[in-house]
Parts: C-alpha cells; structure tokens; sequence
C-alpha cells in the first residue's frame, strides 16, 4: 500500500496497473540485495511484456509484482500468522545489517 502526498491510499496492485498502462510513475531508493531466481519460460515472457509496455527494466518490474504479490497475500492472512512474519523480518533484518538486537 502506497500513501500519496495528499493522503490517499493506493493499493501495490493499482499502481502497478497505472505504471503499466502508464499513467503511474515509480521509483525506489534504498538498499538492494541481489539474488537469483529460475522462472518457468511462459512467466519469463510474460515479465518481459509487462516491462516492455510499461518501459521498466525487467528488475524493476519483479520489484513491483512482488511487492504486489506480498501485499495481496498479506490482506489474507490471520492476524496470528501477519504477527509472525513480523517477527521473522525484524530477525531478518537484524542479520542483514548486523544489528545483533540494537534498536
């Protein structure tokens, strides 16, 4: 979920919908981790329509569909289980940047 400057909230999947039909804009700043995937051929060309139309490198347009993908399975989950992934990115995040427990 994206909060624009005026306040309005705009869903993952909606903007990347206005990115692809491009009449939305995206950029990201901050840390990037590289990492490797496999993809089946029909979903490899598929990715590389969306960012063809919509101009984005095929690494941006991954960024923004799973960006999609985590917040539409998120709405879905138990409180319970939003709590735990919670819990496992904050120790995540901890040994990525080495903060070993400061805040």
């Amino acid at each position: 979920m994206f909060t624009l400057e005026d306040g309005e909230e705009v869903r993952a999947a909606d903007h990347a919908a206005q990115i692809v039909e491009g009449t939305g804009k995206s950029e990201y700043i901050g840390a990037t981790k590289v990492i490797s995937v496999r993809l089946p051929s029909v979903l490899a060309v598929r990715l590389q329509a969306l960012a063809q139309k919509s101009g984005k490198t095929r690494n941006a347009t991954v960024a923004t569909l799973l960006e999609v993908g985590l917040e539409e399975v998120r709405v879905r989950l138990s409180e319970e289980t939003c709590q735990e992934l919670h819990e496992i990115e904050q120790e995540l995040f901890r040994d990525e940047f080495g903060l070993n427990g400061e805040a």
